[in-house]
């Protein structure tokens, strides 16, 4: 290989690499686009999976309409079945499902300062019956 084709390689890796969605803490549980988490609490993983928890985030939202919209398309691009979703310009929220792991997303909107926005993700686990 060339060297040129060496760095083209490299650079495609790169962009590659940055160009993943951001998730909650390296798992598969997408952030909303332009927001980002400020606070956790009782956090549970298993075997590198995020299984329970609580994620406070912040970030600005011009449209939570839209903003779920992509975030949908990625827990789905995640493997995630979405189950319920509702929005509007100020206020959206979200369920998805995945093998037995729940989570219930909300994004509220501030509409006087909208780089101001909240929202919330919290990652429940139910219990596999044996």
């Amino acid at each position: 290989m060339t060297t040129r084709a060496l760095h083209l390689l490299a650079a495609s890796v790169l962009l590659a690499a940055c160009a993943s969605a951001p998730v909650v803490l390296e798992s598969d549980v997408p952030l909303p686009p332009g927001m980002s988490t400020v606070r956790s609490a009782d956090i549970k993983r298993a075997g590198g999976t995020v299984t329970g928890g609580t994620f406070l985030l912040a970030g600005e939202v011009s449209d939570a309409r839209d903003t779920m919209s992509t975030l949908a398309a990625r827990f789905r691009d995640e493997g995630w079945i979405v189950l319920v979703r509702e929005s509007g310009l100020d206020f959206a929220a979200c369920v998805a499902t995945k093998g037995a792991r729940s989570v219930e997303v909300r994004i509220d909107r501030r509409a006087l300062d909208p780089a101001m926005s909240s929202g919330l993700i919290v990652v429940k686990s139910t219990p596999r019956a044996g």
